[in-house]
């Protein structure tokens, strides 16, 4: 378990925190009291690029000699716009008896032959919803692709979710390798294409300015 070292933090002090270098966050749970707290910016972006949102965190947190660590979960994020980074943490740390419901990232692994002829490989979904005791929620769950040709796909039953539950059919489709789309192909029409070669010639004729001249009807009266 990846551990995070936090100190408690008075409040109204968040901006004054974030020049020293903290990040302001917040723990809370069924069975503690909310307690806010900061930690260090480096250390969170650091655990950020190591975890994932359903990895445990053994969250320490030094009160000058007093030291207390709780086991947790990263809650919701509060992002700099312009900066990208973290500006607001909260962690969850939940009732260790009770199962809860969180969502787990999806992952593939490996290279599929049906990508490899010419299939797209379509990933139906990032997260799935697990319900399990805490200590049994998987920080990923994986899938390997490499014997997934053109047509297949991994379902809900593919996927060990170990001691979780997936609350999702077990026939639930999670990836496919798919054919490509045929390009459709837009047929330009040629002009002069399908007429007539005379009513071509007269149409030129009338692009070039020039009428076409009227031949004179064969009188009755001819051949008489």
């Amino acid at each position: 378990m990846t551990v995070l070292k936090a100190q408690p933090r008075k409040s109204g002090k968040a901006n004054a925190l974030r020049e020293q270098g903290y990040v302001p966050a917040v723990v809370y749970g069924p069975t503690i009291e909310s307690m806010p707290i900061a930690v260090d910016k480096k250390d969170l972006q650091y655990l950020f690029s190591k975890i994932t949102r359903s990895s445990r965190i053994d969250l320490a947190i030094k009160d000058g000699k007093k030291a207390k660590k709780l086991d947790v979960f990263v809650k919701d994020i509060q992002y700099n716009p312009i900066t990208d980074t973290p500006v607001h943490v909260d962690f969850y740390h939940p009732d260790v008896g009770h199962p809860l419901k969180l969502h787990v990232p999806f992952k593939l692994l490996g290279e599929a032959p049906g990508v490899k002829a010419g299939g797209v490989l379509n990933v139906l979904y990032r997260t799935i919803l697990v319900h399990s005791l805490p200590k049994d929620i998987p920080p990923l769950v994986t899938a390997d692709v490499s014997n997934l040709q053109l047509g297949e796909a991994i379902r809900v039953k593919d996927v060990d979710f170990g001691k979780a539950e997936p609350l999702l059919p077990l026939e639930r489709t999670l990836a496919t390798v798919t054919a490509p789309r045929r390009a459709e192909v837009e047929v330009a029409e040629i002009p002069g294409e399908g007429i007539e070669p005379e009513t071509a010639a007269e149409e030129a004729a009338v692009a070039e300015g020039e009428a076409p001249q009227e031949q004179p009807e064969a009188s009755a009266e001819e051949g008489e």
